[in-house]
């Protein structure tokens, strides 16, 4: 049988891979947190399930459940499977699960892509799904023939036996699926593996690069309409006025639908949904957010760091050796908020007749979001089929925890019981999304009469996003959220009198994760601020940090493998350039990056970046490699230009123009280098960009003598 291969045209309601032949089901009871709390590598004892389908012809597809949106999991995840399958690369496909609680991520109640747990979470999983599959096959061939099943092994596809020859899978398949699964089957030693630890061909390569493969946006079902919906400028806005006759007035335009205190355009297409979105005029009453700003925001943040927070890590005697210093520095560091703006903005596409109800989006959590369809509807979870596409980027905004986009898309079905396409405008989305929150980092260090550093009281005012998850219960403790100060408490570096506070504040902008979370701002406090005391005791600042990390191996391999491939201590950059750098731990992986930047019309230029990673075990070079850069192209673009405003109650910024990103003239030439290992792999898709802008700021500071702490460069260098 030929592998699925669906046109953009082509994609219809309830169209499905048919296959025959040998399909599995894994259901191994999992305990609920033992994967999820796990951090130190080691096989996952439970994992949770999954399907490996081959069809008679040999070829063979693998469903993964996690969602493809750029970061290459359907090739990682495939490359598990097809590495103890002993299968040949070619002949493997990858397709989204369903959300059946089968595909439950490891350690978790429910599908999840985040936190860069793909492979980390799934690793040990997918490989013993393709140890169980090898197996079976040889079991069946082994009955075949008559033979002992020690007599015959797994070769590129085929069962061998030195006398009676070889036989595909796809002849196999059928006869397979009648044994039991094997509960302990062998696994490959690390040093035999052929497939892992390669760079493969991606699996959806040919697709993405032809236009075949189906994106939210790309998703078409008979008789359906399009929709754009003009949101509140603030969350509790209410909705004053509309201009309906404007918008009706619209060639395209079908419909104006008032629901849930907002108002959609439904028309015959996007582009006439849009405009006539806009020829709404739509107004708003903000209420007592009317003069809300970032600027009388942060300035509440300064008002709270003049208090105590809560303790999230306390070593030694903060208090009594501050007052024992000869010197002490207060610095505050201030972070805007970010949007996420993905490539492919927000889109739900539904098919709701009052019974029965289908979704299709690019879903991070699409069990969530299955039972946000489901209470919105007031339909059972078995009359929602939730449908998971390809998606055009993410950057944690598919994986909300209210799952707005899919309400959203529910509430107006319910009016409308019409086919329906929502689509967000980018506008909509980035001011009428969830931003990473806005952070104030006040940090006080206090030095000895010999310039030696005594104690150091961080303290971060900010928003929280664990309140009103999935996740609040498991991880907010005594009041601490872990997203605002991981990355602080608990750093690596031998601090003999350190302590992280944390005060939460409320707010009406909405917040969320964000690529790496919580490390995307103290990263950059913790590794700016290491540089300048570095400077203040007149220590080297990788040398300086070695010395505070030399019971951190993995930290230790990254700098050291740092220092060869820049030659660090020897060779220098051109005349006009310096370099920066910076190291950071968070998903369990170990990140340093060395910057080359000279400094135009005021503002950091990158020219070079130097990467080091200690992963774990690598699975696919050429992926990992992809997901370092990606990080650094994000994380430089926030940290040059990236900022969410408020002003009068409303969100500056609305598209690229206003909220750039990186330019392909201003991409750096970018050298990425993994630490060898054999660990069990650790997370890769977000761990790249923490260090970003830190490395960036201490090289500006070589430049400029100027230190940055407000965020992006375009505002901190004119501060």
């Amino acid at each position: 049988m030929e592998k699925e291969n669906l046109s953009r045209r082509e994609f219809l309601v309830g169209s499905a891979v048919t296959l025959t032949g040998l399909v599995v089901s894994f259901h191994i009871p999992m305990k609920m947190n033992e994967a999820l709390a796990a951090e130190a590598p080691k096989p996952i004892s439970y994992p949770p399930n999954a399907f490996v389908r081959i069809a008679p012809d040999n070829n063979i597809t693998i469903v993964i459940n996690r969602l493809e949106m750029g970061q290459g999991v359907n090739t990682s995840l495939a490359q598990c499977i097809a590495e103890e399958l002993e299968c040949p690369w070619e002949k493997v496909y990858s397709v989204a699960s369903s959300t059946d609680t089968i595909y439950n991520a490891p350690g978790m109640p429910f599908i999840m892509t985040g936190g860069s747990t793909s492979v980390k979470g799934s690793f040990d999983q997918y490989r013993k799904i393709g140890a169980c599959m090898r197996e079976m096959l040889k079991t069946a061939a082994a009955k075949k023939w008559g033979v002992p099943v020690a007599e015959v092994k797994a070769e590129h596809g085929f069962i061998v036996h030195k006398k009676h020859g070889k036989l595909n899978y796809g002849e196999l398949a059928e006869a397979a699926n009648k044994f039991p699964l094997p509960e302990n089957p062998p696994m490959k030693d690390v040093k035999d593996f052929k497939i892992i630890g390669k760079s493969m061909k991606r699996v959806d390569a040919a697709d993405k690069s032809t236009g075949k493969a189906v994106f939210g946006l790309d998703v078409r079902i008979p008789g359906m309409l399009y929709a754009v919906v003009s949101k509140p400028p603030v969350a509790d806005a209410k909705l004053k006025s509309f201009d309906k006759k404007a918008a009706m007035a619209i060639p395209g335009v079908v419909d104006v639908v008032k629901f849930s205190d907002r108002v959609a355009v439904l028309a015959k297409n996007t582009h006439s949904a849009r405009k006539g979105e806009k020829a709404l005029a739509t107004t708003w009453d903000l209420g007592k957010y009317a003069g809300l700003s970032t600027d009388a925001i942060m300035q509440q943040y300064h008002e709270a760091a003049k208090g105590k927070g809560a303790v999230a890590d306390n070593r030694g005697d903060v208090d009594g050796m501050m007052a024992k210093a000869a010197k002490k520095m207060t610095f505050d560091y201030e972070f805007p908020y970010l949007a996420h703006a993905p490539m492919e903005p927000m889109n739900c596409t539904i098919n709701y007749d009052g019974k029965t109800c289908e979704i299709w989006s690019g879903h991070q959590m699409p069990g969530l979001d299955l039972m946000a369809a489901s209470t919105q509807l007031g339909l059972p979870p078995d009359k929602i089929t939730v449908h998971t596409t390809y998606a055009g980027g993410s950057f944690g905004r598919r994986a909300n925890k209210m799952s707005d986009y899919v309400v959203e898309a529910c509430d107006l079905a319910k009016e409308v019981k019409k086919p329906l396409k929502v689509v967000w405008t980018r506008e909509s989305d980035m001011r009428g999304g969830y931003y990473r929150p806005m952070y104030l980092h006040q940090v006080t260090v206090g030095f000895d009469d010999k310039n030696h550093l005594l104690a150091w009281d961080h303290h971060i005012v900010g928003q929280g996003i664990m309140a009103g998850s999935p996740f609040e219960k498991m991880m907010m403790k005594n009041g601490i959220d872990p997203t605002v100060v991981e990355g602080v408490a608990e750093s690596p570096y031998e601090l003999a009198n350190f302590r992280a506070q944390q005060s939460l504040t409320q707010g009406p902008i909405t917040t969320l994760w964000w690529r790496s979370v919580g490390h995307t701002h103290t990263a950059y406090a913790m590794e700016t601020m290491i540089d300048e005391i570095a400077e203040h005791m007149g220590k080297d600042p990788l040398e300086f940090r070695m010395a505070l990390l030399k019971k951190s191996p993995r930290h230790l391999a990254v700098l050291e493998l740092l220092k060869k491939e820049t030659n660090w201590g020897h060779a220098k950059p051109p005349k006009g350039r310096a370099w920066g750098l910076a190291i950071h731990e968070s998903f369990s992986s170990v990140v340093g990056h060395v910057v080359e930047v000279s400094m135009e019309n005021g503002q950091p230029k990158v020219h070079r970046v130097w990467s080091a990673a200690h992963v774990g075990q690598v699975v696919n070079p050429a992926g990992a490699t992809t997901q370092v850069e990606g990080a650094i192209v994000y994380g430089l673009s926030a940290a040059l230009y990236g900022q969410i405003e408020v002003k009068d109650g409303r969100i500056v910024q609305s598209n690229f123009d206003d909220y750039p990103v990186l330019r392909m003239q201003d991409m750096p030439k970018v050298s990425v280098h993994f630490v060898k290992s054999s660990d069990h792999p650790t997370g890769l898709g977000e761990p790249g960009l923490p260090p970003v802008a830190p490395a960036v700021a201490n090289a500006v500071y070589r430049l400029t003598k100027k230190r940055v702490r407000s965020l992006p460069f375009t505002k901190g260098l004119k501060a």
